[in-house]
């Protein structure tokens, strides 16, 4: 793999601060009107704004247990034709509790992009694990049982 391009790297930098900013337009316009998700439990496909919806009430959770960084690192790609790039991706989410040391939860995912006159939309994303599930091994959340 090679390390992302400048225009890729910046389209993940984005994807991060619009995100701890929940620049919820910004999120929309880096989906397709419909993609595949895929994750432990299979894959499905999802309209954009089905993705808005559940970005928001999961933002809101993610504040109230004291989630304020989020950030993009690692960023690696392979070009996959003209028009599409397969990028893998590993985010950082920090949980920051009063009288609690900080807790980074670091989560991979690969992505695929459509590229069309310089403009990224992704149209696959693939969580190497389940985030719910990494936070309650991590300690951000109770264990269920």
């Amino acid at each position: 793999m090679d390390v992302a391009t400048p225009a890729v790297q910046e389209f993940f930098d984005q994807y991060a601060r619009s995100r701890s900013a929940m620049d919820i337009e910004r999120i929309a316009s880096q989906y397709a009107d419909s993609c595949m998700f895929a994750g432990p439990d299979g894959a499905r496909v999802v309209e954009k704004q089905a993705v808005l919806a559940g970005f928001t009430q999961a933002m809101e959770f993610l504040e109230d247990r004291g989630s304020h960084i989020y950030t993009a690192c690692l960023v690696k790609r392979n070009e996959r034709g003209e028009h599409y790039a397969m990028v893998r991706a590993q985010f950082v989410w920090r949980f920051e509790q009063a009288a609690a040391s900080p807790i980074d939860v670091a989560v991979d995912s690969t992505f695929i992009l459509y590229i069309k006159d310089g403009v990224a939309k992704i149209v696959f994303q693939h969580e190497h694990e389940d985030f719910w599930q990494a936070l309650r091994t991590r300690g951000v959340l109770p264990s269920q049982g």
